[in-house]
């Protein structure tokens, strides 16, 4: 299996959008918005070695069809797809798990545990009582290089947590964090350490979500 720039595909029964970077996920929820998967101003889970919370240089137009929003995200850099979601509305609050140290400067719509644990014991609880889940969806937007924990080589020399750990972590995610409306996975190979580790965490992923690759179309 070869992840070239434009791997796009989608699991039309579970919502699942999967890409193999990261910018493709503006497109995703936009076309979320567009077929009414999700509400605009909805609440972001993104999990991810990195923020990703980059302005973009070229300035999002209203999207109103997917062609458009598939053209635009084209345009975007890996960490510029959160803010211009923000800026068009579809996305509200951004709640980030993640230990990049990266400056940014919190406010009310943006939000940040610094580990899966620091979210459990400090943010949890908080953060289920902002969002207001009548109103809200909720995405999950996840990227698989949070299991390599090695930030200091590009593709290559990846250091990942063990299958168990990843496993457990991505059960977590499916079934007890939060009720997703819809789910956007960044596959990001030369941040997972090569596209070995990637694609071994790839296929974790597809197994704790129960999805089978016949399953999936192109977008």
């Amino acid at each position: 299996m070869d992840f070239n720039e434009d791997y796009k595909i989608f699991f039309p029964e579970k919502k699942i959008f999967l890409s193999r970077n990261h910018n493709w996920a503006f497109a995703a929820w936009e076309i979320g918005r567009l077929r009414n998967y999700i509400n605009p101003g909805s609440s972001l889970i993104h999990i991810d070695s990195h923020l990703d919370y980059c302005e973009p240089y070229v300035e999002a137009p209203k999207i109103e069809t997917e062609i458009q929003a598939i053209e635009y995200a084209e345009k975007l850099g890996i960490a510029e797809f959160i803010i211009p979601a923000q800026k068009n509305g579809t996305i509200q609050t951004v709640y980030m798990i993640s230990d990049d140290t990266v400056h940014v400067d919190k406010n009310e719509k943006f939000k940040q545990a610094y580990t899966l644990n620091h979210y459990e014991h400090i943010h949890r609880e908080r953060w289920i009582d902002e969002i207001d889940t009548k109103s809200s969806s909720i995405i999950l937007d996840l990227d698989l290089d949070y299991f390599n924990k090695n930030y200091l080589d590009w593709d290559f020399n990846p250091v990942l947590l063990t299958d168990e750990q990843i496993k457990q972590q991505l059960e977590y995610f499916k079934n007890s964090m939060w009720e997703w409306d819809m789910i956007t996975v960044a596959l990001s190979p030369e941040f997972c350490g090569g596209i070995e580790s990637c694609k071994h965490l790839f296929k974790l992923f597809l197994e704790v979500f129960d999805l089978d690759l016949n399953d999936a179309v192109e977008w």
